[in-house]
């Protein structure tokens, strides 16, 4: 009822607005008619005043909501939506959150074991998927890296699926920060992904000590390959220069790939290495509980027997670093050891690393991972009295002791010859650029010194060195 007086009110309105109009347009056209009269002009006849005078109203009918439906169907309309894949996601857990109704899909989708290994392999992910108006799956797409996972539906209750590369931009960025209270924190602040603060660290962490020397204050000049698949970081980065004043001490790495494969390393001015061949330990922060011994009575047996490794005495869920490049030969569980992860660097180093709570996401048998990556944390599964990180260093498979291998841990060797005189072009334009985002103004947040300057463009030529 309420609906009709409005509808009512409405119209009254608009009628009374409307004479009004036409009101005083009449007369308006009456005088110009009489001006035009005096100039000696025929004016209209009184059936055509009259015809002009009398208003026109027309109500415009609102299609119903359901006609409006059916129209967009017509017009073929998608809608988009994307979430984040977490652990433990099956397709159906994955489609109630996105909006999808597909009984169809789902059926087409669970008839292959293959797609649920897809989402446990993609956890973290973005999933996107395209719907029509009822929320039929019209396309359901996963990117990992450069990889994509799309199921697109090719008829009416038909699917296809496929995998493919996508296209990848590269986007060098720039950052300038200033050390707050907390290094890791301004980092953060200044928009540097976490990949690259790690990398950071793993460059300079055994002649720097962050806990201690990094201060308020401390300047950090970064310099990164961001890879985007449609706008969106697919979280592949790659350091390429950073100068960090710390202390009152400059220190500098630059990338250079002298081989072309790729990889590449880093270097100071001169082309002298700054990345040494392992980390100093798998732990940032923390303390030996059991040294590599030959002979130590067993903590929960009681028995004599050789300790292989070194115990790192860490909160559970504490990081675990890998020390080095290399790819994972074995990960799972391991009777005593309980969950480990084993690394193999090359054909005469391997790492091991025992009693894990969890593992990262992504680390599976044949997986690359870089020096310093984040490749589990701490736990006590197994054979532990409290939580820790049980971590072996291998050569040829027999165990050495770590400490050993930190003590003698050589650089990589530096440049020489033709790979020297290349280095020092690509390093004179990179130390260029890093003096460059000295003159950024630092933001300060609270009266702590905080943020940074930020500037992106497209990769140079430096994608390929």
């Amino acid at each position: 009822m309420a609906d009709d007086g409005i509808k009512n009110y409405n119209s009254t309105v608009m009628k009374t607005s409307t004479l009004r109009f036409w009101t005083f347009g009449t007369a308006a056209f009456g005088i110009l008619m009489a001006s035009i009269t005096s100039l000696g002009i025929s004016t209209v006849s009184d059936a055509e005043s009259k015809m002009l005078a009398q208003p026109v109203v027309k109500l415009l009918e609102t299609p119903s909501l359901e006609s409006q439906l059916k129209a967009l169907e017509t017009h073929g309309l998608e809608l988009a939506r994307e979430d984040e894949v977490i652990a433990g996601d099956t397709i159906a857990k994955l489609f109630e959150r996105l909006g999808v109704e597909d009984p169809a899909a789902l059926i087409y989708l669970a008839a292959d074991k293959t797609n649920s290994s897809v989402l446990k392999s993609n956890v973290g992910k973005t999933a996107l998927v395209h719907t029509d108006i009822n929320g039929s799956l019209l396309r359901l797409q996963l990117v990992n890296g450069q990889d994509a996972w799309v199921v697109e539906r090719t008829g009416e209750g038909q699917f296809a699926t496929r995998i493919g590369q996508v296209g990848v931009e590269t986007v060098t960025e720039h950052r300038s920060v200033m050390v707050g209270q907390s290094f890791f924190n301004a980092m953060d602040q200044a928009g540097v992904p976490s990949p690259i603060t790690e990398d950071v660290v793993s460059l300079f962490e055994s002649d720097l000590d962050f806990r201690r020397q990094v201060q308020p204050g401390d300047k950090v000049r970064v310099i990164y390959e961001n890879k985007k698949v449609a706008g969106r970081e697919i979280g592949d980065y790659r350091l390429v220069a950073v100068r960090f004043e710390a202390t009152g001490a400059s220190y500098e790495a630059l990338f250079f790939n002298a081989g072309n494969d790729g990889k590449g390393n880093y270097y100071d001015a001169e082309g002298k290495s700054v990345k040494r061949g392992f980390l100093a330990a798998p732990l940032r922060y923390t303390r030996i509980s059991s040294s590599f011994s030959r002979y130590r009575l067993h903590p929960l047996f009681g028995d004599p027997r050789a300790h292989r490794g070194v115990d790192y005495a860490a909160p559970i869920g504490t990081p675990v670093r890998s020390v080095a490049e290399g790819t994972i030969t074995a990960r799972g569980w391991n009777g005593g050891y309980g969950n480990g992860i084993e690394i193999q660097h090359n054909a005469r180093y391997s790492t091991y690393y025992a009693h894990l709570s969890r593992f990262a996401p992504g680390m599976v048998v044949g997986r690359e991972v870089r020096m310093g990556e984040v490749i589990g944390f701490v736990g006590a599964t197994g054979w532990a009295t409290g939580p820790h990180l049980h971590y072996e260093f291998r050569v040829h498979g027999r165990s050495i002791d770590p400490i050993r291998i930190a003590r003698e841990n050589p650089q990589v060797p530096s440049l020489a010859g033709q790979d020297l005189q290349r280095f020092l072009v690509v390093a004179s334009d990179l130390r260029k650029r890093l003096s460059l985002l000295d003159s950024v103004n630092t933001a300060e947040a609270g009266g702590i010194p905080a943020a940074a300057g930020r500037n992106s463009q497209p990769s140079p030529r430096l994608a390929r060195q």
